[in-house]
């Protein structure tokens, strides 16, 4: 006798599975939030892929930047009105080398970039500028006596009593001349009764006395080399270029030279050239 099963027996309640011909259900897709951040980590999977395979092609090296992406698994979690911009450039060997992608040869993954700091501002001391400036001020005050110093030291003074002097006596005569108000010069001359460069055409005598005296004997020796001066007599006193000497009395100013500074120069032309300023 045979026994049948019934329909509510133990194989009913086993679960059918769906024919082979039957679609899989789908799942219903995320909404909101979910659906972003979703979409979020599918981009980045995508890139890194893309990324991958430039590398591979071009023989290049795909770096990180800190903070780096995860490479497997999901994307952290971002915020739903800005998510964080990705970039990605490939290091290849050769510059410029083809990868079949659009875009440039390189690919590199960024993440996040930090903010720049300003670079800090020079301070000014303005202390230091003033000071500076006033020196700059006398250096240019000091440059433009020096020069005129020297234009002086070129003029036209008179030099018609001089008679044939050497000429390096006569610019000799003229630089002390012209920087010192232009004295009465007396070149050639007779003397008698005793040793004198005058007749020789060697000797001037500057017409003067007191102070100015004092700066044209000074200013002689102090280009002595360069105007090619002997010695200077003045009041009384001889000096060879190493110190004043006293002389003898001759009984009276001019004999005595008060009355004027005599400069004697040498038997042959110097080689310098005198400057207003060793005058002080």
């Amino acid at each position: 006798m045979s026994r049948h099963r019934s329909p509510s027996g133990r194989l009913a309640h086993q679960r059918q599975l769906p024919s082979a011909g039957a679609p899989p259900r789908p799942t219903p897709p995320p909404d909101g939030p979910a659906r972003r951040r979703a979409g979020h980590a599918a981009a980045r999977r995508s890139a890194l892929r893309t990324g991958l395979s430039a590398a591979a092609t071009a023989g290049g090296a795909l770096s990180l930047v800190s903070p780096a992406v995860a490479l497997v698994g999901e994307a952290p979690a971002v915020a739903d009105t800005a998510p964080t911009a990705t970039v990605l450039r490939l290091s290849a060997d050769a510059a410029g080398a083809h990868t079949g992608l659009p875009g440039p040869a390189g690919v590199r993954l960024v993440s996040s970039f930090g903010t720049v700091a300003p670079e800090p501002q020079p301070t000014v001391d303005a202390t230091g500028l003033l000071k500076a400036a006033g020196l700059a001020d006398l250096a240019r005050r000091a440059e433009e006596e020096r020069l005129a110093r020297e234009a002086r030291a070129r003029c036209d003074a008179d030099l018609g009593g001089l008679g044939g002097v050497k000429p390096w006596v006569r610019d000799g005569a003229r630089f002390l001349s012209c920087l010192y108000d232009r004295p009465t010069l007396i070149g050639v001359a007779s003397r008698s009764g005793s040793y004198s460069d005058h007749p020789s055409g060697h000797a001037v005598d500057f017409m003067t006395r007191g102070e100015r005296g004092d700066r044209i004997a000074e200013c002689a020796l102090a280009n002595q080399e360069e105007l090619g001066v002997e010695y200077v007599i003045w009041e009384q006193r001889i000096n060879y270029g190493d110190g004043w000497e006293y002389m003898a009395d001759r009984g009276g100013d001019t004999a005595n030279h008060y009355d004027h500074v005599h400069v004697s120069f040498e038997r042959r032309a110097p080689d310098g050239e005198p400057t207003a300023e060793a005058c002080g």
